[in-house]
């Protein structure tokens, strides 16, 4: 239509011009008219020039875990929702390996063939790896819950170097707490149980359990969930009697059972600390660790630094800055416990 009315309006400028000789010379009038016709043909491109302007790529984000957890899903869409990654502004994908560590390399790899990714969200260590060893390139950014560097995913914490980054909470650290704590609420127990997936199952996770139940007086011993559908089975209350306590490493496969694993735990009279303060909310005696909200926002505020075009090599592992002791008193009471008054004292919330 555009072009239409441009063909007209020149039109009659050139009849007017024909009936009605301006005054000027004759090589006026031709400028005058080629600078008319000039204008009109650059109306007539623009419309053209407009569409063809490359629209901003909408980024394309995969998180990779080995378990879908609903409530991880809902937290990492509304963190990301807050920075302005509403849907449309962003392709954000879930992928999670149905609670077997062992497929993550495959899914891993799978995600590199599918296209163009702009960053991986990799939760938990050996999502991470399997990321990285599937790229080099791709911007990843982990919930990493061991070493980042003793891992081999990062040169340093300061500065990663490679294409990595993330939230280091160096499980291990507070693994050690969670040990002590079990000893002073039960000053005369010998016998100590961890429970691990195939997440957990690594010396990196594990060693910390051993070497400090060892040092202060447990016989400690693993009992590993090869299977997150053998629960039931392995949680049983013949294989937790005979264990004093339990102390539970952070494990996504495990979290993504909470509710289970607590009933079962509950139900062989056992007492146990758990890694996060949700495992208190689904009915556990006990919980030290890292403030697991605190560490998703800073997570995802590093997956926004990337995709403005920040370098994962550059950009530190950061580190949980805030640390919560929980105690559920009605479990401490249904277990026939009296805890210490110096451990209830030191919490940072106690259920009654």
């Amino acid at each position: 239509m555009r072009a239409t009315i441009a063909t007209i309006l020149a039109r009659e400028h050139l009849k007017r011009a024909m009936i009605r000789p301006s005054r000027g010379s004759f090589e006026r009038g031709q400028m005058r008219r080629r600078a008319f016709i000039g204008l009109v043909t650059g109306a007539i491109g623009w419309p053209l020039i407009a569409r063809a302007q490359p629209s901003p790529a909408t980024p394309r984000v995969v998180h990779l875990g080995p378990v879908e957890i609903p409530a991880q899903i809902a937290a990492t869409r509304r963190l990301l929702a807050e920075l302005g990654y509403v849907e449309g502004r962003i392709r954000l994908e879930f992928r999670h390996a149905a609670g077997d560590a062992d497929a993550l390399p495959a899914l891993a790899q799978e995600i590199v063939r599918d296209g163009r990714v702009d960053v991986i969200i990799a939760i938990s260590t050996p999502a991470a790896l399997a990321a990285y060893k599937a790229t080099r390139t791709i911007p990843i950014v982990t919930l990493a819950a061991v070493d980042p560097v003793a891992s081999g995913l990062a040169d340093s914490l300061a500065r990663p170097g490679r294409n990595v980054t993330g939230i280091a909470v160096f499980s291990e650290e507070t693994t050690v707490k969670r040990v002590e704590l079990m000893r002073e609420i039960l000053p005369r127990a010998l016998r100590l149980g961890t429970v691990t997936t195939k997440v957990t199952s690594g010396a990196q996770s594990l060693t910390p359990v051993l070497e400090a139940g060892r040092k202060l007086g447990f016989e400690v011993e693993a009992v590993n969930v090869d299977d997150p559908a053998n629960i039931v089975k392995i949680l049983s209350p013949e294989i937790l009697a005979r264990f004093d306590g339990l102390v539970f490493v952070p494990d996504v496969v495990l979290s993504a059972h909470a509710a289970e694993v607590v009933r079962l735990v509950n139900l062989s009279n056992k007492p146990a600390i758990f890694a996060s303060p949700d495992w208190v909310a689904n009915g556990a005696l006990m919980s030290f660790g890292p403030d697991f909200a605190d560490a998703a926002r800073r997570l995802i505020a590093q997956v926004d630094r990337v995709l403005r075009g920040a370098k994962p090599g550059d950009l530190p592992f950061e580190r949980p800055t805030k640390f919560d002791l929980r105690i559920n008193l009605r479990i401490a009471k249904a277990l026939g416990l009296d805890l210490p008054a110096t451990v209830v004292a030191r919490a940072d919330e106690v259920i009654e």
